[in-house]
Parts: structure tokens; sequence; C-alpha cells
């Protein structure tokens, strides 16, 4: 008789987040228990307690998710769990706190897939990310840089601490990334002016682009952004923007409902694939970058066939 599934939502913040537990539901999981205010230093002992209450068997129909609000907090107990495991008390883990890895990844495969329509590469990019010290923002500048893109963090108030904040990403990831400024409009510009991809990922609600910061740019393809809380964070990209030119410019559009639709699609494929695997998985953002790749391509096979 097959055991029912079970995903254990670990996270350190005070709340399991619904969006993520509506989404294993649909994915197929037949229970999800929530575990709040996790600490590091708990996560050996709840996998362990997963672990052997089940026959090898049943521990292939159990998954561990961490959420929560900080990414890195998220990804160390990703990895201390995984350390913990031995054959055949093994099971599938996967980190996507607060969204941040699935919205990161959809939006960079999206910008990869506009780039390519034109035979451009992430890798000849320069990207300037705003709300860069952000979840999202963070995730972006990794899997961007990851795939040989020139990634600016903008400094929104102050360039040395965002500085401070590169050093800390690169003793963690070993991604060197460059810190511009952007604490005014005519820094805003400045960067916008060399950048060849803008992502927005600031808080949601607060407008950072304006259009007179990148109307003139010579070098600007393309406009992501993932704020879809009125007003947008940058003037001109419509939530349901998907590639579109802005008007009066050569400067596609990617909007915030557009990253969305293939985020949901690509967290739905991670945990679908946790539930699938006769062999443990450890997915990130990584791993959402690929699969939200491979979805669009699947999707652009379709039609033009």
């Amino acid at each position: 008789m097959l055991k029912i599934s079970i995903l254990h939502l670990i996270t350190s913040a005070k709340n399991a987040s619904p969006f993520d537990v509506n989404m294993a539901y649909d994915a197929g999981f037949d229970k999800i228990m929530p575990y709040t205010n996790v600490t590091l230093d708990e996560v050996l002992a709840l996998t362990q307690d997963a672990m052997f209450s089940r026959s090898p068997s049943g521990v292939k129909r159990e998954a561990l998710f961490f959420g929560g609000r900080d990414i890195h907090v998220a990804l160390e107990m990703q990895k201390a769990s995984a350390l913990s495991m031995f054959t055949p008390f093994e099971m599938s883990t996967m980190t996507d706190p607060s969204g941040a890895f699935t919205t990161a990844a959809a939006m960079i495969a999206k910008i990869d897939a506009q780039l390519n329509l034109h035979n451009h590469t992430l890798a000849s990019q320069t990207i300037a990310i705003f709300g860069a010290s952000g979840t999202v923002g963070t995730t972006a500048a990794l899997i961007a840089a990851a795939q040989g893109a020139n990634v600016q963090l903008v400094a929104h108030k102050d360039v040395a601490q965002m500085q401070t904040y590169a050093d800390t990403l690169f003793e963690q990831y070993g991604f060197k990334l460059q810190v511009v400024d952007g604490t005014n409009d005519a820094a805003k510009t400045q960067v916008l002016n060399s950048a060849t991809v803008a992502i927005c990922a600031a808080v949601a609600g607060v407008r950072v682009l304006e259009s007179v910061h990148f109307m003139q740019s010579s070098s600007l393809k393309m406009i992501a952004d993932v704020n879809a809380v009125s007003p947008s964070g940058a003037e001109c990209v419509e939530v349901m923007s998907d590639g579109g030119l802005i008007a009066g410019t050569q400067i596609a559009a990617i909007g915030a409902l557009m990253i969305g639709q293939l985020k949901y699609k690509t967290q739905q494929k991670l945990l679908q694939h946790m539930l699938a695997s006769e062999s443990p998985v450890h997915l990130d953002f990584n791993n959402a970058f690929e699969v939200s790749r491979d979805i669009l391509s699947v999707h652009s096979v379709s039609i033009s066939a």
C-alpha cells in the first residue's frame, strides 16, 4: 500500500506561507505540516524525526521545504538537513524563502528568453538591479552572475553599506558583484546609460525608476519589474507587459504578472519533482532557473510548431 505523501514546511518566520501550503497541495502532496520560528540548530532533530519515523519506502514519500524571510538562513537550513541524512533514510529538500527563488528564477528566465529572440545571451549583459539587497534582488543577482552576466547592485541609500553586502555575498557564494551608486536621480540615469538590462525588485508599491531615468538610454534593452502593487516599480512597465517595447524607445518591458505566471508554474514543477523522484533531490535557485527556462523553451516550441 502506497504511503501518504508528507511535506514538512520549515520556516524561521512566525507564520508559514499560505501560498506555499496551497502550492504544495496543488502539486499533489497529501499532507503539509508547518513548523514555524525554527532556528538553524533545530533542523537536525526535525530532520531525524522525519527520517526515523518511517520505513525507507515511506521516507521516499516525504520532503522538506525551507521557507522564511532570509534566503541565507533557508539555504543553511537546507544544507544542515541534507548533511544529516544517510542511505536509505534520505528525503528530498527544496528552498524557496518568501517565494524569492522561484520569482527571481522566473524573472531571469523571461529576460533570457527575450534576449534570445534577438540572438543575445545573459553572459553578454550588464544587469543593474534596483532593490538588490532584498530577497528577490539578491537571488536574481546570484542567478544572473552564475550565467556569466556582469551584475551591478544599485545602492539606494548607502554605497558603502551595499559594498559590505556585496562582499558578504562574495564570501558566501563566490560571485564578484559590482556596486554602483543609485542614491539620486542623476546617479540612476548614469547607471542606466551603461546597463543593458534593469531589474526592479524593491518593496511593493514603491516606484524606483521614472521614465526620465531611462528614456534617453542608448544601451538599455530591457526593464523587468516584479512589483505588482501600484505604482509599478518602473514607470511605463505594466504588470502584463511581456516583451513589448516601451513607447518611444527600443526598451522591452516585462511586468510582474507575467513573471508571476511563470513563477507559479516553476514552483509547482519543483514540488512535483520532489514528489515523483525515486532518489532524493535538493532544489534551490539554480534548479528553479533551469525549470523556468525549460518551461519557456517548451512553450516556445509548442507555439512555433
